[in-house]
């Protein structure tokens, strides 16, 4: 007798027969998931250009005026995906990426755990006390960094008073170039943690949805 060939059904058509257990949820909306690319694009636009501009490369055959050029247009769009993400979360009432004091209390246990000296991480909101930390410094040394650059961009003939309030000039590309430090040695961390902590985090960040494994039996 001929044995029936039990090929494997697509899975959201296992899904919709109870076949596949967990329930799948959107854990990143679409707006998040443009802004989280688009600001991730645009990021990267400013930080090499941003270097290059610092301490131009000999063998990078662009001119010191089209890699400024890149270096605006990356920052305008930025901050135009930043606009975009305030204002979804303004109208979602979505308060993930303000870090409250609750956070703070854990991240030294969430610091325990990525250290290997606890064998489970401690509870979260949707993102971790590590991760609420971080994306919420970025964004305020990006607004940070953006007003100064303004600032440098105009050379004076507006927002004069940042130039006072921070020093001079050269101070004023002293803390952008640490900004730029700081996002460098924090970006390869973020990455890594995507890629090694939870696999299914990422997967949202493109598809906007998750599984959620259901509650473990007693």
């Amino acid at each position: 007798m001929k044995k029936k060939n039990n090929l494997r059904k697509p899975f959201f058509k296992e899904l919709q027969q109870g076949n596949v257990e967990g329930e799948i949820i959107l854990f990143q909306p679409l707006w998040v998931r443009i802004f989280h690319w688009g600001f991730a694009l645009s990021l990267t636009g400013i930080l090499l250009s941003g270097l290059e501009l610092h301490k131009p490369a000999k063998f990078f055959a662009v001119s010191y005026g089209d890699m400024f050029k890149i270096h605006v247009i990356s920052s305008w769009f930025a901050l135009g995906f930043v606009a975009l993400r305030c204002a979804d979360a303004i109208l979602r009432r979505d308060q993930s990426l303000i870090p409250k004091l609750r956070d703070l209390k854990l991240f030294p246990k969430l610091l325990a755990y990525y250290l290997f000296l606890r064998t489970a991480p401690p509870p979260n909101r949707k993102y971790n006390s590590g991760q609420s930390l971080v994306y919420s410094s970025w964004l305020l040394l990006f607004l940070i960094a953006s007003l100064l650059g303004l600032s440098s961009y105009w050379q004076g003939e507006h927002l004069i008073w940042v130039w006072r309030l921070v020093g001079g000039f050269q101070r004023l590309r002293w803390i952008k170039f640490m900004i730029t430090i700081y996002f460098l040695a924090t970006i390869p961390l973020h990455i890594y943690l995507s890629m090694t902590e939870n696999l299914s985090h990422l997967q949202a960040m493109v598809s906007g949805y998750e599984r959620k494994p259901p509650p473990k039996k007693s």
